[in-house]
């Protein structure tokens, strides 16, 4: 009899058959696991296109993998943490808050409509598959990724912790990390869980919204309290334990390292059991839960809820921004898709939460330190504005995906399809939809708090939010709309382009500033040129067949 061919197995399938025996012993049917496992994985590494049907789909290449030594090369600055001073709970809670932000909102952003989507159930759990071991299954593939993740976020201050602190702290600290990968899906999962498990229908789908914006507003607000939990004492920076500081993650588990060094503390000890106590909790109740967790997220496809019709804004602004009526019929089909499609708004409203309460982040604090709104005017926090520019490539990025993929077809057998017309009119639908309100009540509220000489100001913080915006869709849009799945691999995409435009936020306000001050009138000839720049991107004449098809 022939023998199959020999495989070389991936590593992570490798470090999940040491542990097979756990999964036997908590009911899940390992082999079946591990299959669901690798087969997921291996379908994120290809890029299903319903139009391009060129063969070339690459089965081994997983971009996420590919991508994280931009994450360990940029984490590498993290290093310097470790010479914040002599202690070690300030230091690794700085690490901890570090990992708590980016494993959270990538969890929220990225992972949770792989984790919250339905099809699973449809094609796997009609198979002999036990919903303990298809939901499993699907907490591991995620947790593939999100550990990976952690090395890659963690992997320097990590390896740095055994020069500069020794073997011992250099050891809890990998342990730490480790637990603290698996605390961070565990705890976005118990949440999942229990808001499936007490709602149903439209109420659900709204709640899970909600949740995952609040989520992201809890992990910017957690990791900006941290830095207010520690006191500057003749020019060193001391930690004095509070009751309020209980519910910070961070602290919990960087109290192991504040017991190693300083020994037995009231508080170190209770953080150390609430992260221990927590960790066993959670658990135990994704254990209990997890048969009737898939079972659950099946709610989501309730067809119970009004689909929203035709509304006179659309209308209104579509007669206004689309200047030919085939444009038209592409601005209201991503205005609906937009305003119903579950898996955009759980890619992009996070998002957006987190860059509206950034600036009343820095204003809060200013506050804190005792300043004005004077002199927080005259520092130039009006200027933050510039900051909600990170935005923009999650925006572009979910314009490629939709759950409905496979339909896009329909474009490319359409007579009266235009590339550039789609790619235009879906640009200006987010445009219309998400940024002017965005912007209208952030800049109200900055206008309220700072008075209307910052008018130019906030101004060009919108117009140079659209310039932006329409020159990425352009730049990345390389196939029609909504016309591909979201996958794990695609979680990392964007991470590049958010670190740039941090970077060009920092660089815009600058400009704006010294315009401003140096130049009459320098702020408002600012934004005539970038409304000058975006009225020509809103209007620009793309090509008609923008896209290669093959």
């Amino acid at each position: 009899m022939l023998k199959p061919l020999p495989s070389k197995e991936p590593l992570y399938l490798k470090i999940l058959d040491a542990f097979s025996s756990l999964y036997e012993k908590n009911g899940v049917d390992y082999d079946q696991l591990r299959l669901i496992v690798k087969t997921k994985i291996m379908m994120d590494g290809r890029e299903p296109n319903p139009i391009v049907q060129s063969g070339k789909n690459k089965e081994d290449k997983n971009s996420f993998f590919s991508s994280l030594i931009l994450y360990f090369i940029i984490s590498a600055f993290m290093i310097v943490i470790l010479f914040f001073g002599d202690s070690l709970i300030l230091q690794y809670t700085f690490y901890f808050s570090y990992l708590f932000v980016m494993l959270l909102s990538t969890m929220i952003a990225s992972f949770s409509s792989i984790l919250l989507d339905t099809k699973d159930q449809i094609l796997i759990g009609t198979k002999p598959v036990t919903g303990q071991t298809l939901s499993a299954a699907k907490a591991t593939h995620i947790f593939v990724y999100l550990f990976s993740l952690t090395v890659a976020l963690g992997g320097p201050v990590t390896i740095a912790s055994y020069f500069v602190h020794g073997l011992i702290a250099g050891l809890l600290v990998t342990l730490l990390t480790i637990i603290f990968s698996f605390w961070t899906l565990l705890f976005t999962l118990v949440i999942y869980a229990a808001i499936l498990k007490r709602f149903n229908g439209e109420k659900l789908r709204n709640i899970i919204a909600y949740s995952q914006i609040g989520l992201s507003i809890f992990t910017i607000l957690g990791y900006q309290l941290i830095g207010r939990i520690f006191d500057i004492v003749d020019v060193s920076i001391v930690y004095q334990p509070e009751f309020w500081h209980i519910p910070l993650f961070p602290l919990w588990f960087a109290a192991p390292l504040g017991l190693l060094q300083e020994g037995a503390n009231t508080y170190y000890v209770l953080y150390t059991l609430l992260f221990v106590v927590a960790t066993v909790l959670f658990f135990f109740y994704y254990k209990k839960n997890s048969a009737q967790l898939e079972q659950n997220i099946q709610k989501l496809t309730d067809q119970n809820e009004s689909i929203k019709e035709h509304n006179w804004w659309m209308n209104r602004t579509k007669n206004v921004l689309c200047l030919t009526k085939t444009e038209r019929p592409y601005y209201q089909f991503t205005w609906k898709i937009i305003q119903n499609e579950r898996e955009f708004k759980t890619r992009v409203y996070p998002s957006l939460a987190a860059s509206f309460i950034i600036p009343f982040i820095f204003i809060f604090n200013s506050f804190s330190s005792g300043m004005t709104l004077s002199d927080i005017r005259e520092n130039s926090f009006p200027y933050s504005v510039y900051i909600t520019l990170f935005m923009i490539p999650q925006l572009a990025s979910s314009l490629h995906y939709s759950s409905s993929y496979k339909g896009a077809w329909i474009f490319r057998m359409s007579p009266q399809s235009d590339d550039g017309l789609f790619v235009r009119a879906a640009g200006k639908a987010v445009w219309m939809r998400l940024i002017v309100p965005f912007y209208a009540v952030l800049g109200g509220l900055l206008l309220f708090l700072f008075g209307w000489d910052d008018l130019s100001v906030i101004l060009n913080g919108f117009l140079a939010t659209t310039v932006i915006f329409f020159a990425y869709l352009k730049a990345t849009m390389k196939t029609y709309p909504f016309s591909q799945k979201f996958t794990a691999a695609d979680s990392t995409n964007e991470f590049v382009m958010i670190i740039l435009l941090f970077l060009f936020a920092g660089l815009l306000g600058l400009i704006n500033f010294f315009t401003r001050s140096f130049i009459p009138l320098g702020s408002w000839l600012m934004t005539l040129i970038l409304a000058v720049s975006a009225l020509y991107y809103l209007f620009k004449t793309y090509k008609s067949s923008l896209f290669k098809q093959t």
